[in-house]
């Protein structure tokens, strides 16, 4: 069974998590101290589950997804998708170039700043699934 996994914002956790009813338990992933490293702390949280995941990144923690990605697949454990929620986009390329290793979802809300916006048109160049759909909705179609 695929698990959903909300991965937190830089200094709280996904934000996204208590707005969204699933059928089944998330995974929420607390966001590090200010000691820790986000991809460090997150990828070390990640590392203890063994079932696949969908992973929920959102605003600029998105640009951390090839790193996340990578974590996962070196565990032999890789995502079997990634939502990007009002996402800064990720560099592709460069230490990761063969991410995205799953499908990857852009979901753009009525909050959404220019950066997620200008990220919307570069998904759809990539031939990424972009929609206005709410995260509910989104995430309750895996």
């Amino acid at each position: 069974m695929t698990t959903i996994a909300f991965l937190p914002e830089t200094d709280c956790i996904n934000t996204v998590a208590a707005r969204v009813s699933l059928s089944a338990t998330p995974l929420i992933v607390s966001p590090p101290n200010e000691a820790i490293r986000w991809v460090t702390h997150v990828a070390a949280q990640l590392a203890s589950t063994a079932e696949p995941l969908i992973l929920v990144f959102q605003g600029e923690t998105s640009v951390h997804a090839p790193a996340i990605g990578f974590s996962r697949r070196s565990l032999r454990r890789p995502a079997v998708g990634y939502v990007l929620i009002d996402p800064v986009m990720p560099t592709i390329g460069g230490d990761y170039g063969d991410w995205p290793d799953a499908p990857v979802t852009v979901v753009i809300t009525d909050a959404a700043n220019e950066f997620a916006k200008e990220a919307s048109l570069q998904s759809r160049l990539r031939g990424w699934k972009v929609t206005t759909d709410s995260p509910q909705e989104v995430l309750a179609a895996f």
